[in-house]
Parts: C-alpha cells; structure tokens; sequence
C-alpha cells in the first residue's frame, strides 16, 4: 500500500477532548476513542454519529478538524451532517448550511482541502423542480461555505452521478450508469486538465462487471480502488465492499473480497479512508444480539429504535494496516 501518510490530530485532539471531559458538547458518552481499534471495526463517536438514525459517507477533513457524513431517514430524506473540533472540543451534530431543502449525500473533500463535493438532486436552477442526482461541490469561505456549484458538462450528464472520490492529483472516480457502462451501475473517473474535468473513461472489465459496481473510493496515490459490487460471487452477505490494486505496469489486478474483518452477513457499503490513509471507515447495516433473540417488549423495542446496531446503518472505523495485507 503507498498511501502517502502524515499525522492528524484525531486522535490526540477526540482523546483529549471526549475523555478527559464527559460532560463536553459530545454529551456523556465515550465516544470517540484515542486509538482506532486495530483486530475489529468498532462504531464510530457511538451515540454521537452513530445512532438510531441511518447514518452512511465519513469524510474526515484533510486537517482532521472536521467530520462530515450522511443522515438518512427513511431512506429518502437525505442531509449532509458534521462535527467540528472548536477550542479543544467537538461540536454537537448539526446540518450543513446548504443542506436542508434537497436530497443532499456522499460527502467527500477535494485533496486541496479547500472544497466539499456532494451529490444532490438539486435543480440547477433556483425554483426549478429537483432533477436527477449530479455531483456538486462548495467552496470553503471565511464564514462557511459557498452556494453550491454544478461543475456540469462532462462530469455530469441527464443521468445521475454517485460517490465521488479523489487521488491527490485531483482525479475524480464516481459511480454512474451510461452508453459505456459494461452492465448496469459502472465505475468511472475523470482526470483534470487546467482545472477542469476530462471526459469520464470507464476503466473496464478489470474493475466493471456485468452487474452493478458503486460506491467506489479510490486511494489517494491511486494504488487501489475500494467498492461494492454484486459480480464477483457470493460474498459474506446481502452487500460486500471489494478492493482491487494496481500492478507494477499500473494496470488494475483481480478484485478481491476485503473479508470478514470487514464483511459479514449484513449489508457493509461506503468504503473510505482518513487523508492520511491511517483510518477504514465504512458503513454496515447490523443488528445487536439483543435485538434478534428474546421477548420483545413495547418498552425494549423503543430503545433499540434510538440506539445504533438497530438495522440502520452506521459508520464504522478501523485501523487501516490491514489492507496492505489484503495484495
């Protein structure tokens, strides 16, 4: 694995400011903790992040200051949430300033850090009925965030984008289904040329099959392509994330099952990494023991609907040493 590393203050800044202090703006739970956990994926910030609603897409801020991620609810009310690390202390979860009137998900930072990309069913024009989903982006500005911006043509097209993510050159991979799609939802990317989107290439067979490919993240130096797909067999459950890497002639090598370190026989989705490629996220549709065995009652069902691990997804973190294990 060559993701270029370089040390954020995650850890060291969410020890010192959710453990030392539990009363802080997090609330009272343990929620993040100092190290990520290495043998098994664990909740990420449990109560906090992870919680009875659906929750999917981490994006760790390229200064480890800010968390941004998807809310669901019911699966068709869609809103980009975030933390932020302010005097020592992370803030409560609140909505983005531009995300509260349209299906707003899949937040991800350009590698400049200074641009939020999305995907939203936002129509271009303001009053305009929403259309299909496009991949936008905002601007960093010295109180927030800029009104968002379509990049358009020929990144986007009357279909609909997914999942954006970025090499630190700035090549963009998404997901898409188009002309030149090998079966239904395909991987594409598109590289850059004086600051603007090339032509999206499929990058073929290698990595696109017959089925459905999405929620593809790719490593910030490009070495490996991490996604879901329902066309390389079996798998461990109803959803897999894969992962396939390069070879010397940088050519795209077989795609591999990431195990189950990180698959089981609920439904794993949304792969991607912290900027400087120390920390896996993803998100994992589970269910809690308690919660499949035993006498329900009114009361027990209540709690479980308000608590994470209930069905709903929620994200997932990891120390990401194993994945070079993985080649």
């Amino acid at each position: 694995m060559k993701t270029i590393l370089k040390i954020l203050p995650l850890a060291a800044a969410i020890l010192l400011a959710c453990c030392t202090n539990k009363q802080s703006e997090l609330g009272n739970d343990n929620s993040f903790s100092g190290k990520a956990p290495v043998e098994e994926p664990e909740l990420f910030a449990k109560n906090v992040i992870a919680t009875g609603m659906n929750e999917r897409d981490a994006a760790l801020s390229p200064d480890g200051n800010s968390f941004y991620y998807t809310v669901q609810y019911n699966r068709e009310v869609n809103a980009i949430a975030y933390i932020q690390l302010l005097d020592g202390r992370w803030t409560k979860p609140k909505l983005v300033s531009f995300s509260c009137e349209n299906e707003d998900l899949e937040p991800v930072f350009h590698p400049d850090g200074e641009r939020l990309f999305f995907v939203s069913n936002r129509p271009l024009k303001a009053g305009e009925k929403p259309k299909d989903f496009d991949i936008w982006y905002v601007k960093r500005e010295v109180d927030g965030w800029s009104e968002p911006i379509n990049p358009g043509s020929p990144l986007n097209t009357s279909a609909s984008e997914f999942y954006p993510s970025f090499t630190s050159e700035g090549t963009i991979f998404f997901c898409a289904k188009r002309e030149n799609s090998i079966g239904g939802e395909d991987i594409f990317y598109s590289e850059t040329k004086d600051g603007k989107f090339l032509p999206p290439k499929n990058p073929g067979d290698s990595i696109n099959t017959k089925s459905a490919e999405y929620n593809a993240f790719i490593s910030p130096d490009g070495s490996f392509l991490m996604y879901n797909t329902h066309g390389r067999g079996e798998g461990y459950g109803s959803g897999d994330i894969y992962i396939a890497f390069k070879n010397d002639k940088g050519e795209w090598k077989k795609p591999v099952n990431m195990g189950d370190k990180v698959n089981s026989g609920y439904f794993e989705f949304c792969p991607s990494l912290s900027p400087d490629g120390k920390y896996f996220f993803f998100t994992a549709q589970r269910m809690s023991k308690n919660m499949t065995s035993g006498l329900y009652t009114y009361k027990n069902m209540l709690e479980w609907h308000n608590q994470p691990k209930n069905g709903t997804g929620d994200i997932y973190w990891m120390d990401a040493g194993f994945i070079e294990k993985l080649e």
